[in-house]
C-alpha cells in the first residue's frame, strides 16, 4: 500500500515508520510497524497521552479497520469520538500486513469541527506513536515513543 515517493516526509522511529503529505485541506497518513497487531498514532497537546487525538488502526481477517479515538486520562483510556458525542473525521482509510508487519493508511480533514480532534499544523505536530502484539485494541502497547510529523 504505502509506495515510494507517495508521501512528502517520513520519520523513522525504531520498527515503527510514519508517512505524510497534505495540502490546503486535508493530511494524508500512512503507518508502517513490524508487529501484526494494532499500530497507532496521536496528535499530542501534552506530555502524556491525556486529550490526545488519537487514530488506531489494525488488520483482521484482510481487512483494514481505523478508530478516531481521544485519549480521557494519561495512561490509556482512549473511547472513539462518537463514543464521547464527537465524530469519527477519518474519511478515507486501508491498511494490510504482509510479512510481519502492519500497515495503514488515512486521510483527514487538517482541521475538523470535533472537539476532540486537534488541528494539524503545517510544520511539527507532536505525536506519541504506538503498537500493540495484537488485534485487541484494549490492550496495553508493547512499545512506544514520541515523535513529530511536518505536514
Amino acid at each position: 500500500m504505502i509506495k515510494e515517493g507517495e508521501y512528502s516526509g517520513f520519520n523513522k522511529y525504531g520498527d515503527y515508520t510514519i508517512y505524510w503529505r497534505s495540502d490546503k485541506q486535508f493530511v494524508y497518513i500512512g503507518i508502517i510497524a513490524k508487529t501484526t497487531g494494532w499500530i497507532a498514532m496521536a496528535l499530542q497537546p501534552g506530555l502524556r497521552m491525556k486529550d490526545s487525538d488519537m487514530i488506531i488502526g489494525l488488520v483482521k481477517d484482510g481487512k483494514a479497520e481505523i478508530f478516531d479515538s481521544y485519549s480521557t486520562d494519561d495512561f490509556g483510556r482512549h473511547p472513539a469520538d462518537v463514543d464521547l458525542g464527537g465524530t469519527n473525521d477519518i474519511l478515507t482509510f486501508g491498511g494490510e500486513e504482509e510479512g510481519g508487519f502492519t500497515s495503514i493508511e488515512f486521510k483527514r480533514l487538517l482541521v475538523t469541527s470535533d472537539k476532540y480532534d486537534i488541528p494539524i499544523n503545517k510544520g511539527p505536530n507532536k505525536i506519541i506513536w504506538s503498537y500493540g502484539v495484537s488485534d485487541d485494541i484494549t490492550l496495553k502497547h508493547s512499545t512506544r515513543g514520541y515523535g513529530e510529523i511536518k505536514p
